[in-house]
């Protein structure tokens, strides 16, 4: 029997701000940047909700490992709130969940590629994978030392992704490389997505399409930029590789954008048509003569900025709206990620010896 979506959402919003309220009192941030040394930072974790990660530093003495129990951490962040949702909601919390499964596997394919088509060793490296089952059955363990591609193949047979993967070629990866399967896995994880938000309450689609149709734009001003003006490429593949949702791949504009030829593609035009004053970077990086592999980076990084400023706001509006719609769910999932992200950046940093301001400047 369902129960009625406003206790539901009552009960978790009780769970969940008690642990946002934790996040945002405690001063785990400051004490692991005033940390004078990696060993002393893992000492500030010891004693706190992240001991668990200590833990692994204590009986390993590596980083990555530590890195490996933040990703578990997140992993069992959304199993435990999708367990308190019911219906379309907690298929939505576990679409989410799914972005995760995407990555690992993009990872592992990575590894593969390394190792048999390019003739690498990925030993150190694979021991740092993911390798328990996130949604989907994919034998982990066997997809990294496969040594044919129908043996990857295999590994992911049971899942979604296998639709995907048996039509690639070891031909195609040797010639084109990972570009275009990469595409086809994050499209077929926001294909989802959007599926997914689309069964949602009005509210909570509502709430959901506000995060995503933002991500969804960014992400397809990104292509047309990096792709549409850095790479030159044609116009009938940079329309494949853009999402088709949200105001970027919906306007007329970029319909004339792509019909321009590469070298007169514009990225200031087409990023302040969308976004009025993301073009500020680009006029600094000309005045410079920064080259243009660089200026490709600086705009990707500039439009990721962006992209989690906007983000980061629209979390922390849906914290004193409505308690009673899946926007605390979000809310929650993103400051909890943005917390493992500053632990993760911050122990990298002591690390490599860098010192607290450097840090704090990374950080931003």
């Amino acid at each position: 029997m369902s129960r009625d979506p406003v206790s539901v959402y009552g009960f978790i919003n009780a769970k969940l701000r008690a642990k946002i309220g934790l996040m945002r009192q405690d001063c785990l941030a400051e004490s692991l940047l005033k940390s004078a040394s990696l060993v002393e930072a893992v000492g500030v974790l010891r004693d706190s909700r992240y001991q668990q990660v200590a833990q692994a530093y204590d009986l390993t003495g590596d980083l990555q490992q530590m890195e490996l129990v933040l990703l578990q951490k997140e992993i069992e962040m959304y199993r435990e709130v999708q367990k308190y949702l019911e219906g379309s909601p907690a298929t939505f919390v576990q679409h989410l969940l799914g972005k995760i499964e995407v990555d690992n596997l993009k990872n592992c394919i990575r590894l593969w590629y390394s190792s048999i088509i390019r003739h690498r060793p990925i030993r150190h490296r694979s021991e740092y994978l993911f390798k328990d089952i996130i949604l989907h059955p994919i034998d982990w363990t066997a997809l990294i030392n496969a040594t044919t591609w129908d043996s990857v193949l295999k590994a992911v047979k049971q899942t979604p992704y296998w639709e995907i993967l048996k039509d690639v070629t070891v031909q195609n990866l040797e010639t084109d490389g990972l570009f275009d399967l990469e595409c086809a896995l994050d499209r077929l994880w926001y294909v989802s997505l959007m599926q997914s938000t689309s069964a949602l309450s009005k509210q909570d689609r509502e709430v959901a399409t506000s995060i995503f149709l933002l991500e969804i734009d960014l992400h397809n001003l990104t292509i047309l930029v990096r792709h549409g003006v850095y790479h030159q490429m044609e116009a009938e593949k940079l329309r494949k590789l853009l999402l088709p949702w949200g105001n970027v791949f919906a306007s007329s504009y970029t319909e004339k954008y792509l019909a321009q030829k590469s070298e007169e593609r514009n990225p200031i035009d087409i990023i302040n048509r969308y976004f009025p004053g993301l073009e500020q970077i680009q006029v600094e990086e000309n005045r410079l003569h920064v080259h243009q592999d660089e200026a490709s980076v600086l705009e990707n990084l500039k439009i990721e900025g962006f992209l989690a400023t906007r983000r980061q706001a629209l979390y922390r509006k849906m914290l004193a709206t409505d308690p009673f719609t899946i926007g605390l769910c979000l809310a929650y999932f993103f400051l909890f990620k943005e917390e493992t992200a500053m632990i993760k950046a911050i122990l990298n940093g002591k690390y490599y010896g860098y010192d607290e301001e450097y840090i704090r400047g990374v950080l931003g």
